[in-house]
């Protein structure tokens, strides 16, 4: 297993930039497009111009939409659990 820490920084500029491009195709949480995404106009144009603009990002901005969206997923699991405990299936 790596670790951030073991990680070189071309790597992990690498890999950031894999998961945002990932991002930048649909949530992960539900594989759709929701409203209120901040990616949620550029999940609507067509590929070439969603690559243009990602490839225009800097280290700094992949970073925060990775992060971002981080806690948003984090946000939605516990959403989610929370809503399942509350109306248990019977």
């Amino acid at each position: 297993m790596t670790t951030t820490a073991s990680l070189t920084s071309a790597q992990r500029k690498s890999e950031l930039r894999a998961n945002v491009l990932a991002l930048a195709e649909a949530c992960p949480v539900e594989n759709c497009n929701p409203v209120d995404c901040p990616l949620y106009q550029l999940r609507q144009k067509k590929y070439t111009a969603r690559l243009a603009w990602f490839n225009a990002l800097s280290e700094d901005d992949l970073a925060y939409l990775a992060a971002y969206h981080d806690v948003c997923l984090n946000l939605k699991l516990a959403q989610k659990v929370a809503e399942e405990n509350f109306f248990p299936e019977t």
